[in-house]
């Protein structure tokens, strides 16, 4: 049994599919990334994965237990948590206020945990701890990338989604967070990732390509890497990699 099973998941907005029943399942310990054009789905399924979005039909399960009907905070309880495209910081409050604000699904397990969480937040992103009286809205893109990883790592969750983890950063900026992303994984926390930039290639034990709401391609990382013009294989001749 896969940690997480998705099966003929189909959603949308509004009165508007975009998921045509997709099916795929992720591996505990493993890192998954779903590549894709921008409309290709990516977002979508992940905002169903964390309960942002509803099942129309379907099942999403985690170690065998249907999430169908949870509210986004249940989810998170259960084990998964998100890092949304866009980071979606909190601007006016600070880092560290940021950080707190991402385990309150967590408060039963008292301040001690939080500290304990917020302490390896910190050693992932030194750069956090530097700045953790500053306001979030007043840091860098890459900056509020490694806040929101953060804080989405707060809950401690057993599955991590990053949603665009590079989007907005330079190329040297997106490989260190890609190589963060890696020790995450390496320290237990099983990862799914939505990409455009295949520097992520590298470190996908799995990957997964979407066009049109549905899944083109479900294998190894290493096999996509080694298929030859790799543009070409889920993007065509007019790709807009970063």
């Amino acid at each position: 049994m896969s940690l997480l099973e998705v099966e003929e998941l189909r959603t949308g907005y509004g009165a508007l599919p975009v998921l045509q029943g997709i099916s795929f399942s992720v591996e505990e310990g493993q890192t998954a990334v779903m590549f894709g054009l921008n409309g290709a789905g990516k977002t979508t399924t992940v905002n169903a994965l964390a309960g942002l979005l509803p099942i129309w039909s379907g099942d999403v399960r985690l170690d065998g237990k249907s999430l169908k009907g949870l509210d986004a905070p249940k989810i998170v309880a259960a084990g998964i948590g998100l890092s949304p495209e866009g980071r979606r910081v909190f601007p006016a409050l600070s880092v560290l206020t940021n950080l707190r604000l991402g385990a309150w699904t967590r408060k039963s397990a008292g301040r001690k945990q939080a500290d304990d969480t917020i302490a390896r937040v910190f050693e992932y992103f030194p750069r956090l701890e530097e700045r953790k009286d500053q306001l979030a809205g007043t840091m860098s893109g890459g900056e509020q990338q490694m806040l929101a990883i953060g804080r989405a790592i707060m809950s401690r969750p057993r599955i991590l989604m990053i949603d665009e983890a590079s989007l907005g950063l330079s190329p040297k900026l997106a490989q260190t967070v890609f190589q963060v992303v890696s020790q995450i994984n390496d320290d237990g926390t099983t990862v799914v990732i939505v990409e455009q930039n295949v520097g992520v290639l590298p470190y996908a034990d799995q990957a997964l390509i979407m066009e049109k709401g549905t899944i083109t391609y479900d294998g190894s990382g290493a096999d996509l890497e080694k298929s030859g013009d790799l543009r070409k294989t889920y993007l065509g001749d007019a790709s807009d990699l970063h």
